[in-house]
């Protein structure tokens, strides 16, 4: 190996040194050039006098032959001949690569001198291949006495690579080798996310600024790396603290981003989540449609740019036997993937259904006594003076139903006061018995007469007193006692209580009405708190109708005390509305 290396590095000294001689062969050609470029006649095609000695006295110093070659190829100046007896030099291939390419060579024997020689060849005028061309050239025995000897430059290279080859073999290793693989090996660490690894600045120059700028490039990887993390644990903590479901998916449909109300939603935990498939993780038939739609929703415009298209809808799912209700924004991202927003307007549906009830319930519950008024009157003026118990049983009629459209609109007022956000409490000290009291006098009569038995529960529970409105707590209890008897048959009872009980570490006061009336269906048990909601009059038999508005009425009552209300009915069995207060009034329970 070591004998190759010599070789090649005695060969390179060789054409080294024969690349030496044609240097100084070609700076020959550039003075005689300038020489010839300044000596120029007026005419442009000969040399004057002076320039001719100039250019004899160069080619006597370097040894060398000079030829002037004007555009016709015509010589018209040469130090070793005669130009008359020249031939055309236009086809020599020093001058063809000359007018060509400014610059030309070649080795050849010359015919003028008959011996081998080296030609150099230059356009006087680069802008004109045209022009005058200036030749030198050198005979075989001029430039070969220049060179060395081969064997003595290959005996030389030897025995200098020689003692090189292990030199350099130890520079190398410290300079570059050791170092470039601690490089590597570095690269390799941080390749694999390990960005606190550094390399030690060893070696040559260039080793060591590259090893510098990498150990740099790792510095600020690792902080931009530690911003990112930080960045990200700010956004995940602001995402999960935001009500609304969040789900962000690449555009492979893997889940990369979902907040802890979306995955409340979705019935799984965010780990669960994270890098699934959508379609392994969500369910909904609804959602899963928007996802696709989002992400076919991307298009292309004309020049090339990406519009992103916006999909909104309406979305309804079914969550532990409730209906919720969505409003859906799906964003494509710019890396093909979807951004899902959820926005809860269940509470807003339900109102604007509520309303929608409302308005159809009240028209309804005003038509029916109405409609009755007017058809009393209009038999009472063509019955009245001839018929007396026809006209009674009109009077009777119409007074009836006034009186159910009073009750109504007391009912309404009640409600309206109980909604406005300036109804102001008037808290007092309330005696559970003072209430019993006046539930007794108000529905005794009525459940006496409907064969229902009101009864009062007296307990150990049963606070002293507590902290209350206390005229709110009459419209509960009206109302709350008014149905039971209304919807319990003859034989049946209604039992009221009022005990002191714990909630979650608090003690409030539970307010209770049970009756083994004929109870509620399952179906209408979220509906019967709405206003002038009703379960089917057929099954209450001849129980009668109401407003449609005590249980409305009790909610809100209740809510104004800062309370809860709770529903339980069994039908056939009976049912038990529980109104919690807390000790007191105004202060929210739970």
């Amino acid at each position: 190996m070591a004998t190759l290396v010599a070789a090649v590095a005695a060969g390179i000294v060789y054409w080294t040194g024969r690349g030496t001689i044609r240097w100084d062969q070609l700076r020959t050609l550039d003075l005689v050039t300038a020489t010839a470029r300044k000596s120029i006649a007026d005419d442009g095609r000969t040399i004057t006098p002076a320039g001719i000695e100039q250019l004899r006295e160069i080619a006597r110093v370097w040894d060398a032959r000079v030829t002037l070659i004007d555009g016709g190829g015509v010589v018209t100046f040469d130090t070793h001949a005669d130009p008359a007896t020249m031939q055309n030099h236009n086809d020599r291939p020093e001058v063809i690569d000359a007018r060509r390419q400014h610059v030309g060579g070649s080795s050849r024997d010359s015919a003028t001198l008959g011996e081998h020689s080296l030609y150099l060849a230059e356009l006087l005028d680069e802008v004109r291949p045209d022009g005058m061309v200036v030749r030198v050239s050198y005979p075989r025995q001029r430039w070969a006495t220049q060179e060395a000897p081969v064997w003595m430059v290959s005996a030389g290279g030897i025995v200098a690579v020689v003692l090189m080859v292990a030199l350099l073999a130890l520079i190398l290793q410290r300079q570059w080798i050791r170092p470039t693989r601690e490089l590597a090996g570095a690269a390799e660490q941080m390749a694999a996310g390990q960005w606190n690894a550094r390399v030690r600045p060893n070696g040559a120059d260039d080793v060591r600024f590259l090893a510098t700028k990498m150990n740099t490039l790792a510095s600020h990887a690792a902080s931009q790396l530690e911003e990112i993390g930080k960045q990200r644990r700010d956004l995940r903590g602001l995402v999960d603290t935001l009500p609304d479901p969040i789900l962000v998916t690449d555009s492979t449909g893997r889940v990369l981003l979902v907040n802890a109300p979306a995955a409340e939603l979705l019935q799984l935990s965010p780990g669960q989540v994270m890098g699934k498939k959508t379609v392994s993780v969500v369910s909904d038939e609804a959602l899963l449609q928007l996802l696709d739609a989002a992400g076919r929703a991307s298009s292309v415009d004309g020049d090339g740019s990406s519009a992103m298209q916006v999909v909104q809808r309406e979305v309804r799912l079914v969550r532990g036997g409730q209906r919720l209700t969505y409003q859906a924004v799906a964003t494509p991202t710019a890396t093909g993937g979807v951004l899902l927003l959820l926005r809860d307007v269940s509470t807003m549906a339900n109102m604007m259904q509520m309303k929608t009830d409302f308005v159809a319930n009240a028209s309804h519950e005003l038509r029916t006594p109405i409609a009755a008024i007017k058809i009393a009157m209009e038999t009472l003026r063509d019955v009245y003076g001839d018929d007396p118990n026809q006209s009674e049983r009109c009077i009777n009629i119409i007074d009836g139903h006034v009186k159910r459209l009073e009750e109504m609109l007391r009912d309404l007022l009640d409600l309206s006061r109980l909604e406005s956000p300036d109804a102001e409490l008037t808290i007092g000290e309330v005696k559970p018995w003072d209430l019993y009291a006046v539930v007794r006098s108000t529905m005794g009569p009525t459940a006496r007469q409907k064969g229902v038995d009101l009864r009062f529960e007296d307990v150990e529970e049963t606070p002293a007193s507590f902290r209350s409105d206390e005229r709110l707590l009459h419209l509960v209890f009206k109302n709350l006692v008014e149905n039971s008897i209304k919807f319990t048959p003859a034989g049946g009872s209604v039992t009221v209580a009022i005990r002191s009980v714990a909630v979650d570490g608090n003690e409030v006061v539970e307010l209770s009405v049970t009756d083994t009336g004929i109870g509620i269906p399952p179906e209408h048990l979220d509906r019967v708190f709405e206003r002038f909601y009703q379960v089917d009059p057929a099954r209450s038999g001849t129980a009668g109708r109401g407003t449609g508005l005590g249980l409305a009425i009790v909610k809100h009552a209740v809510a104004a005390l800062g309370g809860t209300v709770r529903l339980e009915s069994t039908v056939g069995k009976g049912t038990t509305v529980t109104c919690e207060l807390p000790q007191e009034a105004g202060v929210r329970v739970g």
